[in-house]
């Protein structure tokens, strides 16, 4: 662990040295699982809209944080960008706030597992990573989401009978910007980077914040999303959430059982 690590970079460093020890035992290195199990080769996510359509969406996972996510729809905002949330639920009960203000500002609010642990999704039974984080979600915007998106993509068989069973779209990606390294990438790079990879269609994943953190900084993300929109519109794309993109609802019509019986 680098000594420089603030005292939450230094807790998610520690949460996914647990994740992947949980993991150890089946002998498969990390790079294989994400490589089996996550976009672009992983099966059962809907990577990205219909290549015709002139619209792509920007994605942010592991919020909310303050002040990250906050910076993030103040420039969204300004730029006059929809975009999709995947919250993780321990987060959203820290900041129920900046979940509700993503939702009332017009963004998609998406489920992105109660504490980000991939071990949970491969278990055989469960799902109880799901239900607690729709919950709380549901809480904080007053709508049950329908969109979800796997923490690290990793999507096994379990997880997408589980996910299928509960009537959610399992949303991946198809241009990944790795805004997650530390240091961060200089915006300005990662913007040009990402724009050859974006047509017509493209999901892109960036990150709002950091799982199971009270703070996070993305200084360098608002960065890169204040640099790429004008670059994607320049191609004569415009921006939607996933749920315009992909013609599918956000959030169910009517409360789950789970939810009635806490009402």
């Amino acid at each position: 662990m680098p000594s420089s690590f603030s005292g939450a970079q230094k807790r998610r460093w520690a949460m996914a040295k647990d994740n992947w020890d949980a993991l150890a035992p089946t002998g498969l290195p990390n790079q294989l699982m994400t490589l089996a199990l996550s976009p672009p080769f992983g099966g059962g996510h809907v990577n990205y809209g219909k290549r015709t359509d002139n619209r792509v969406c920007l994605t942010f996972d592991d919020g909310p944080n303050r002040p990250c996510t906050e910076d993030l729809l103040d420039a969204l905002g300004e730029l006059g960008v929809p975009a999709t949330f995947f919250c993780v639920g321990w987060n959203v009960q820290q900041y129920p706030d900046i979940a509700a203000r993503a939702a009332r500002e017009g963004h998609d609010v998406g489920n992105h597992s109660m504490s980000h642990s991939r071990k949970q999704g491969l278990m055989p039974l469960g799902g109880d990573h799901i239900d607690a984080a729709e919950r709380v979600i549901a809480d904080a915007i007053g709508k049950v989401p329908r969109l979800y998106r796997p923490p690290w993509g990793w999507l096994s068989p379990f997880e997408r009978a589980r996910l299928s069973s509960r009537r959610y779209t399992v949303v991946g990606w198809d241009v990944y910007t790795r805004d997650w390294k530390l240091p961060e990438t200089d915006g300005e790079l990662m913007a040009r980077t990402a724009l050859p990879q974006v047509i017509g269609g493209s999901i892109i994943l960036f990150h709002d914040g950091c799982a199971l953190a009270t703070t996070w900084t993305k200084t360098q993300t608002v960065r890169a999303v204040r640099a790429l929109v004008p670059m994607v519109r320049d191609k004569g794309l415009e921006f939607s959430t996933v749920s315009d993109l992909l013609s599918i609802p956000a959030y169910a019509e009517t409360q789950t059982p789970t939810l009635k019986a806490l009402a």
